[in-house]
């Protein structure tokens, strides 16, 4: 086994002036993956979000409490690659997160976020934020931001990103429940959707997912019942959330984290991942999402810990799983995580595949 290590040390801290448009000239096919539940072997690796490149073949995880990246071939069982970032990496209070194949560019966004936020009783905003654009052809930062210069320390909890076609990178933030948007160059970034009460109690938003130019959002609201989905126009200057009502009406969604659109479904399938209960599957027959069918939960998997949660799915090549973290394991002295290796990706197709029919 090869595993390699880089270093990215460029422009940490502000843009890089060289960033330059990229595009995928094309893509080979990755073959079908069908090895059902698998173990990631990764000492330290507490996944929060993964996502799949379809152009190498990858997954890409954000290792949460080393705030690093984990490059892992499912098809080797190996890590291949890990990406560490001096003065971010196995150091307070950073965390890597959220984590995202850019379908357009073969970029890789990666988001870098302040652990206080999420940690804090009162989701206290503190600490720098940035949002990160990786090409893993060339293994370099093309650019890099300070969100922190934008929200100015009223929002934040950063902790997913999503693509349009026109080569913006969005930026969600759950504390209270705002997106930023990246112009493609990277030179800049802005709000495009923040709620009329700016209050970093209140627990909002929580993940993206993309179809074309939909955006789908979760809204925790402030954990107080259950959540909603929001569709929001990728065209629009800025953002202004819809909602998207569901049938049964009594359907409920809780313990938000992340949202996904798996590819093989067309955008017309929405996997809503909840930390303690699993993930609900929901549908839009037409894949407009003015309305949504919830077809029920895939409740967590039986085998797992009470302390496992679900914070994220992911299809790798036909094949869709959970991501399973967790956030209680004692602390390793000298080190910035616990000393669990063996990190599950649960097959969850067959679940969804009887949802589906039904």
């Amino acid at each position: 086994m090869i595993h390699h290590f880089i270093w990215l040390c460029a422009a940490l801290l502000s843009h890089i002036a060289h960033a330059k448009s990229r595009r995928i000239s094309h893509r080979k096919e990755c073959a079908p993956f069908d090895n059902g539940t698998i173990i990631v072997d990764s000492y330290q690796l507490y996944p929060e979000n993964a996502d799949f490149d379809l152009h190498q073949c990858l997954l890409y995880f954000g290792a949460l409490f080393n705030a690093s990246v984990i490059v892992y071939d499912p098809y080797k069982a190996e890590t291949v690659l890990t990406i560490e970032f001096p003065g971010i990496t196995r150091t307070r209070p950073f965390h890597i997160g959220g984590v995202a194949w850019d379908p357009y560019t073969n970029l890789i966004s990666i988001l870098v976020d302040s652990a206080v936020p999420h940690e804090t009783p009162d989701h206290e905003i503190s600490g720098d934020d940035y949002i990160m654009r990786y090409d893993p052809v060339e293994k370099e930062l093309v650019w890099s931001l300070n969100i922190t210069k934008v929200s100015q320390g009223l929002y934040g909890g950063e902790q997913d990103v999503e693509h349009d076609s026109r080569g913006h990178v969005y930026v969600l933030g759950s504390y209270p429940g705002t997106i930023l948007r990246v112009e493609p160059d990277g030179n800049s970034i802005e709000p495009w959707y923040l709620p009329d009460d700016i209050d970093h109690n209140y627990a909002g938003l929580t993940g993206l997912a993309a179809t074309g130019d939909i955006l789908l959002v979760s809204d925790a609201k402030n954990e107080t019942g259950s959540g909603e989905i929001y569709r929001f126009d990728l065209t629009a200057e800025k953002g202004t959330p819809v909602l998207v009502p569901r049938t049964p009406a009594n359907s409920s969604i809780e313990s938000l984290d992340a949202i996904y659109l798996p590819p093989k479904y067309g955008g017309k399938v929405l996997l809503v991942s909840e930390h303690y209960r699993g993930v609900s599957v929901l549908r839009s027959a037409d894949g407009k999402w003015e309305a949504a069918e919830y077809l029920g939960l895939i409740p967590n998997d039986p085998p797992l810990d009470p302390d496992a949660l679900n914070t994220a799915t992911v299809e790798v090549s036909g094949t869709v799983f959970a991501v399973i973290e967790w956030f209680s394991d004692p602390i390793v002295p000298g080190t910035s995580a616990g000393n669990r290796t063996e990190f599950p990706l649960v097959d969850i197709t067959p679940d969804i595949e009887k949802l589906l029919a039904t």
